[in-house]
């Protein structure tokens, strides 16, 4: 009985995990991932917990047939866990009509979601509650019964047969009993939890992803009846006489001051470990890429610590035979796991040395760095719960009623905690300063229990040697704990990760708020700033650098160019606020939503635009929504003209709710007639599969969806609520008018208005093709966004496919899409761009696509069109490096540096002649001095003066065949590529 009991446990502990981490991500969908949001739907579950807790604790005593008891708790856990997961979802449109009065009112829209949660999650989480202290009452008493022991109503029997009547309070008539039920707990709590930590892992990792979400619902709850059939079958084969234990009262035991005790150390207990968990999490996701898989390993490591600690503590009292050693230990006990909070937080930096420079994402590295912080303390923990238990027997009349205050105390300090860290503790004090207060609450727990509260206080329950030696370290632990490692060694880490040389990049700015750590620094060159970048916790989600810029702005010059009258604008995700200025920056909108989870982010985009008349967020037009966007989109009642966003990667955990059918959906249902979305889509961050399951979803929903070149991987989706058109030419060109708008268009390499047709990939047609065979990305089947990447051959095909020019340029041409929206002298005016196209991808692009030399490109573009820009991409400059040339003092350009990036300029300019001074002048940096030297030729070349040219690289020619051991006749040298191609253009030879 004992081993199937401990068994149906573990997968009543699985099946937990599971539907907990179902419910949230299903809640999320109902009420919105916001801060808010996601911790009110915490605690309707930890509330229904306590509750669960408290009834265990009232009435557990009263039950004949615990066991059958419990068979019924996991039927009912398994039926509303199951219904609870398909309900969610529709319970967010249903109620969207209901709450959409209370948008903007978080004050009364909180605690009405708080009730909802509550209500919803009441049955399974108050069942889930009573399911410890009924299993322990009843192995307690089985475990006891084989050992000479028994309780019943009539009181506790010992092996010599005298009775204790049941309404007298003792200690404990004999010392197995607590020790009996300390083993008891430590296993059951110890399996559950292991179960636990395989469901969450287990769910995440492969269950979601084979079977949905909703099938891993089902696998959840045929966990749970199995648990009931089992527990079932035993309660009927093993039935006999039973009795009624005596009725627990939960209010008269606070009346003791033993047992008071105890409870506040079990309420201490839970609210510094939920607290150290938020904590670890929010400062391990500085070195770990916040992946929807890299949670449950996280959380694993924690479940394995306090499962553990259970199972040896239950090892231990198998040992012990002191009826005092639960009171004899606690206290030490509980200064070590304040001690080792410091001691893992102190040692961490040796752990992410070897990793400091990668993005961690796989689950054998997060080990690496996250076993040394979090599970030694978890690991005490498990024994620490497992001793307030055996302790808290001693002083109450049943095993029900002690696992059933004990789970409710530790439950409710958990709940509060989590809280408690999230609002109060990171946004306030910061990781290092929260750590330290949480070590210091662990000491707190240490003083409660130092000495015995019964009767008059003696020495200290435990050895002096071991108590004081303990309280001696943890003293010591305090007074060494490294304040300052966090900005001095730990946060530098992941700025590091993307600029790696401390010369090119200093932060500007770092703060821990409720929903993030952002971390801003700008990328330098030559000290100046040229950039700006906004990591959240360890991963670039924004940029102020002219390619980012370059997407995230054609999100809105696009529309502006096809749509007739844009006027109201929705933006979901506000980032560094690339997007937004683009909106602020188009006179003829009239209203501007921003929807963002986070007010850190907002409130630290002052960075970006110090000068308060640029900073987007105080245009008078922009209306500001702290709130999760999907649950924006579902309640609002408004209608847009234009919907875009700066989503987050689609990796980071949660966010697949923001690449799925479902969404997309929603985005078009807020869509006025003739509106226009806009969307991302970054290649480099998705599979093959990936890819075309977005795709695919998003043109599920949008019959006339189109793909478009961005910048690089990072392509461009556009939908649209049966836009028609054409608009007039001066409708289509008029962004081109605005000189502020115009200057930025330059900078991003969209010169002409004609460009724009040329960034077309392909209609709905062509993706449709492109996606045959493919499978949708719903909300039920959201880990199709984690798909492995299958192979460079598949996804090579797939980048093939966007970025095939000549095919683009007649899909351009035959498009209905086009024809459509596009004027008619612009639709032909286009053609040519196709033309230089290839350049831009070239530089975009980068290596993943195959490029003609740099100099046949940049001949190419200044010999057959005006274009400038391209033309300073493929020689390896831009336009935020090309500002800081425009802005520098005839000191400051005297650099070599920004005299090669000033040559460039010419070049792209025509300006043959001055680039060659410029250049010659950079040939002095080693850096450069190759580029420079090549392109001071060009640049004389391209002036007319060929014989100077020629007579300039003889002489670094024949050093070049010396240096590369070439002792025969120059003249029968062949010619490096570049040469050659400058030879055959230009008629130079430097062999001659």
């Amino acid at each position: 009985m004992t081993a199937v009991l401990y068994t149906i446990f573990f997968a009543s502990g699985a099946s937990a995990l599971i539907f907990e981490t179902l419910w949230f991500r299903q809640a999320g969908l109902a009420f919105g991932n916001s801060v808010w949001a996601s911790s009110l739907v915490l605690s309707g579950f930890m509330g229904g917990l306590a509750l669960g807790n408290a009834a265990a604790a009232r009435y557990g005593d009263r039950l004949r047939n615990p066991v059958a008891t419990y068979a019924i708790a996991e039927i009912a856990i398994a039926l509303t866990g199951i219904g609870l997961v398909y309900l969610f979802p529709i319970l967010g449109s249903a109620l969207a009509p209901w709450l959409r009065g209370l948008l903007d009112q978080p004050w009364a829209l909180n605690p009405l979601r708080l009730v909802i949660a509550f209500l919803l999650l009441l049955i399974p989480s108050t069942t889930m509650g009573i399911t410890l202290p009924l299993l322990s009452g009843a192995l307690t008493r089985h475990d006891a019964d084989a050992a000479g022991i028994r309780e019943s109503g009539l009181g506790i029997r010992g092996p010599d047969g005298i009775r204790i009547p049941s309404g007298i309070r003792i200690p404990s008539p004999d010392s197995r009993l607590p020790r009996s039920f300390g083993r008891v707990l430590g296993r059951l709590y110890g399996w559950n939890t292991l179960g636990a930590m395989f469901g969450v892992v287990i769910g995440e990792t492969y269950l979601i992803g084979a079977y949905g979400v909703r099938g891993t619902a089902l696998i959840a709850g045929m966990l749970n009846m199995f648990a009931a059939a089992v527990a079932a079958w035993l309660s009927a084969k093993s039935r006999g006489p039973e009795t009624s234990a005596p009725q627990g009262q939960v209010g008269p035991v606070l009346s003791d001051p033993a047992t008071a005790t105890w409870l506040a150390a079990a309420f201490l207990s839970g609210f510094c470990l939920l607290a150290l968990e938020v904590v670890w999490f929010r400062f391990l996701v500085l070195f770990v890429k916040g992946h929807s898989n890299a949670f449950p390993v996280m959380l694993g490591i924690v479940l394995a610590g306090i499962s553990l600690g259970g199972l040896v503590a239950s090892l231990w009292f198998r040992a012990e035979t002191t009826a005092s050693a639960p009171r004899a230990t606690a206290s030490p006990v509980a200064l070590s796991a304040g001690l080792l909070c410091v001691i893992c937080y102190a040692v961490f930096p040796r752990f992410i040395a070897p990793l400091a420079l990668s993005t961690i994402t796989r689950p054998l590295e997060i080990l690496q760095i996250g076993v040394p912080l979090m599970f030694p303390v978890s690991f005490v923990s498990g024994i620490l719960f497992t001793l307030f238990g055996a302790a808290l027997r001693s002083h109450l009349t049943s095993e029900s009623q002690t696992a059933g205050v004990l789970t409710l105390a530790n439950t409710t300090g958990a709940g509060l905690g989590s809280l408690m860290a999230g609002f109060v503790l990171l946004p306030v004090l910061g990781m290092e300063k929260s750590l330290f207060l949480i070590a210091v609450l662990y000491g707190a727990i240490g003083v409660i229990l130092w000495r015995p509260v019964e009767g008059r206080p003696t020495k200290p329950a435990a050895p002096r040697r071991i108590l004081y030696a303990t309280a001696a370290m943890f003293l010591v632990g305090l007074a060494l704990f490294p304040f300052g490692s966090m900005e001095e060694r730990l946060l530098p880490i992941p700025v590091a990760r993307w600029a790696e040389r401390e010369a090119d990049r200093r932060v500007i700015g770092v703060r821990e708020g409720l929903t993030e750590t952002v971390i801003y620094f700008e990328r330098l060159v030559t000290g100046k700033p040229v950039s700006r970048v906004m990591l959240t916790n360890s991963f670039s989600m924004s940029t102020t650098g002219y390619g980012v810029r370059r997407y995230q702005k054609l999100y809105v010059y696009w529309p502006m160019a096809v749509h007739p009258d844009l006027r109201r604008a929705l933006l979901i995700g506000y980032g560094v606020g690339n997007t937004a200025k683009a909106m602020t920056d188009s006179s003829s909108l009239e209203t501007i939503d921003v929807v963002d989870l986070s007010r850190d982010i907002l409130a630290m985009n002052r960075l970006v635009y110090p000068n308060e008349a640029d900073l987007p967020l105080h245009d008078p037009r922009v209306r500001v929504h702290i709130e999760d966007g999907r649950y924006f989109l579902q309640t609002t009642a408004q209608r847009f003209d234009l919907i875009t966003g700066e989503p987050p990667p689609p990796g980071i955990a949660g966010v697949e709710n923001l690449y799925t059918r479902e969404y997309f959906q929603l985005l078009q249902d807020r869509l006025a007639d003739g509106g226009i979305a806009t969307y991302w889509l970054p290649l480099s961050d998705l599979s093959d599969v990936s890819a075309r399951a977005i795709l695919r979803a998003f043109c599920d929903v949008f019959d006339d969806c189109s793909l478009w070149n961005g910048s690089g991987t990072n392509l461009m989706m556009i939908g649209t609520r049966d836009a028609r058109g054409p608009v007039s030419e001066e409708q289509f060109t008029r962004q081109w008018n605005t000189p502020s708008v115009v200057a930025e268009m330059r900078r991003l390499g969209i010169e002409q208005p004609e460009q724009l047709g040329a960034l077309f990939i392909g209609d709905a047609d062509f993706i449709r093709r492109l996606t045959a065979g493919s499978a949708s990305l719903t909300d039920d089947d959201p880990k199709l966004i984690d798909a492995s990447f299958s192979s460079r051959e598949a996804g090579s095909r797939l980048l093939g496919s966007v970025t095939d020019i000549a095919a683009a340029r007649q899909r351009f041409q035959d498009s209905p899409l086009i024809k459509r929206l596009w004027p008619q002298r612009q639709l032909a005016a286009s053609l040519p761009y196709f033309e230089f196209q290839d350049v831009i991808n070239a530089h975009m692009y980068g290596d993943l696509v195959k490029a003609s030399p740099a100099i046949e490109d940049v001949h190419r573009v200044v010999t057959r069109s005006s274009l400038s820009t391209p033309v300073v991409w493929r020689l390896a400059s831009n336009s935020d490096i090309q500002r800081l040339v425009s802005d520098a003092t005839p000191q400051e350009l005297a650099n070599p540096l920004l005299q090669f990036h000033f040559g460039i300029r010419l070049i792209a300019e025509r300006n043959y002649a001055a680039a060659a001074e410029a250049l010659s002048r950079a040939e002095q940096l080693p850096d450069v001095s190759d580029n420079a030297f090549a392109l001071h030729i060009y640049a004389l070349c391209m002036s007319g003066e060929t014989r100077r040219a020629e007579d300039l690289i003889r002489e670094p020619f024949a050093q070049f065949l010396r240096a590369n051991g070439v002792s025969a006749d120059p003249k029968q040298a062949s010619l490096p590529p570049f040469w050659l191609w400058m030879k055959n253009t230009f008629g130079i030879d430097p062999r001659n």
